[in-house]
């Protein structure tokens, strides 16, 4: 065992939005060597870590404590005192009724160092993504976060305070009480017109917003079902109704799916467009180490062909830890499939010298077949599980040809569950891959929980549902541009 002390780093996660945590987070998460972690609304926010990373679920839900607080300490310093580099990745900010303070406390009796690192809090950050303002110059000069429950499981007795307060009252964790918050406000002269909503979920993709006045809000709550987690906002800042309707996809939520690089690239895309979105990052791409270790002859060759963006990125990582020279590509042309591909591969200073004008694996290779010479031969760097439509072509031509596959794309399996948690509520999904539909359809039974469109970057992986009862359709132009036309033609 290291005898040294390793650190603990208490993070705020956010209120849910994977968006929300802070770039100081996410770099730490990256150096982790262990994560105990709440369960948070994005789980993908753990795709930051390394593989090696062990990681711990200790979050505590209403009804469901699956570690006492004393525990959650007793864990930390066990794992410092191993000499780890330990995150303790937190909903909301530590410090907001977080018990990051009693966490802190036990981590200074042993003498163990950390720090913390200041998340954004749902306390106004739920409110702000249902368009309630905090605070507002005619309506709330102040406002006061109070919580919901306290270590005896009840509710502060402060109520004619409260009651007195100009300010936006902010209940965190408020709604399994909200009968006597209700009750002691009334009774301690609140207004019974007073403005008051609930934000149940803030900031998720399951975020509902209930209105109501101080006087109507429990019968409100009960009728419309409110559950947990949720905030109780009263005051005249509750009025407020924040949100642009002007945008074409305003209101629709749309789940996107695929690797992290086309997940935010997409996503970004569609909440330009006023879409609010979920991400599920749940396809990975790991390099293949055979291929740094078994470079091909490259004067062989007269022609590198990619099928990724992934590809393109791999390829060079790979190539230049290799110990590879740019010059021994320099005979070389490149061909690539599409406009993503193109760009990508111009970021490493390279002019593609094909790209065909329609973006699919088919046009590719019958372009190919078509300008490559008598004796060339052909390069084919893709993934492991790539479609297998270029090679068929290409031997139906005859051109010579070697197929490189240079990673594999491997399925997070805890994302995707928590994508299938979040179906019943989706009005779209996108799939931009085969592989990713395949692995989404694996659990028929909870994929058919999708009631919405489901929106694919090609036919080719529209085709994965072929037979299947979902309603699909394919954008004509195979990259994230086209997916989100596809979506505003279809609002």
């Amino acid at each position: 065992m290291n005898n040294s002390k390793g650190k603990v780093y208490l993070i705020g996660a956010g209120p849910g939005d994977d968006g929300l945590l802070t770039v100081r987070g996410r770099e730490l998460l990256a150096e982790a060597e262990v994560v105990l972690y709440d369960r948070l609304a994005s789980p993908s926010l753990l795709r930051h870590t390394a593989d090696s990373c062990e990681k711990l679920p200790v979050g505590k839900r209403e009804g469901f404590h699956s570690f006492k607080q004393e525990e959650i300490n007793a864990l930390l310093i066990q794992k410092a005192n191993e000499g780890k580099t330990v995150v303790r990745l937190k909903g909301g900010d530590p410090f907001v009724f977080g018990r990051g303070g009693e966490e802190i406390l036990a981590l200074e009796t042993e003498g163990i160092p950390y720090e913390v690192v200041p998340g954004v809090t749902s306390a106004t950050a739920a409110l702000a993504a249902a368009g309630i303002p905090v605070t507002h110059r005619e309506a709330a000069r102040s406002f006061h976060v109070i919580t919901g429950h306290t270590k005896e499981e009840g509710i502060p007795g402060q109520f004619a305070q409260y009651a007195a307060l100009e300010g936006t009252l902010v209940f965190l964790m408020g709604v399994s009480h909200l009968e006597q918050i209700v009750k002691e406000l009334l009774e301690n002269g609140k207004a019974a017109d007073t403005p008051a909503s609930i934000v149940e979920q803030g900031t998720t993709i399951r975020q509902r917003r209930v209105d109501a006045v101080l006087g109507t809000i429990l019968e409100t709550a009960q009728r419309e079902q409110v559950k947990p987690p949720a905030i109780v906002v009263i005051g005249q800042a509750a009025a407020y109704h924040m949100h642009s309707e002007r945008l074409p996809l305003a209101g629709l939520r749309v789940g996107v799916t695929g690797t992290e690089q086309m997940t935010n690239k997409l996503g970004a895309k569609l909440r330009e467009q006023g879409a609010v979105v979920y991400k599920a990052p749940y396809v990975r791409i790991r390099a293949r180490e055979e291929f740094r270790d078994q470079m091909p002859i490259w004067k062989t060759y007269a022609w590198l062909v990619f099928t990724s963006s992934n590809g393109i990125c791999i390829f060079f990582e790979q190539f230049y830890s290799a110990g590879g020279d740019i010059r021994l590509l320099s005979h070389l042309k490149f061909a690539v499939v599409g406009g993503g591909t193109y760009r990508t591969l111009l970021q490493y200073g390279i002019k593609a010298d094909y790209m065909p004008e329609e973006y699919t694996v088919g046009a590719l290779a019958d372009g190919l077949a078509s300008i490559v010479k008598p004796g060339e031969r052909i390069c084919v760097l893709r993934a492991a599980k790539g479609s297998k439509e270029l090679g068929v072509i290409l031997g139906q031509s005859h051109i010579r040809y070697d197929d490189f596959p240079i990673y594999d794309t491997v399925i997070d399996r805890e994302i995707l569950e928590r994508l299938y948690e979040q179906l019943p509520v989706l009005d779209y999904l996108t799939f931009a891959s085969a592989s990713g539909a395949e692995a989404f359809l694996q659990e028929v039974q909870r994929a058919e929980e999708f009631g919405g469109t489901v929106v694919c970057i090609g036919r080719q992986t529209q085709e994965a549902f072929a037979g299947r009862s979902f309603r699909t359709a394919a954008a004509e132009c195979h990259t994230a541009e086209g997916v989100v036309e596809t979506i505003l033609s279809g609002s």
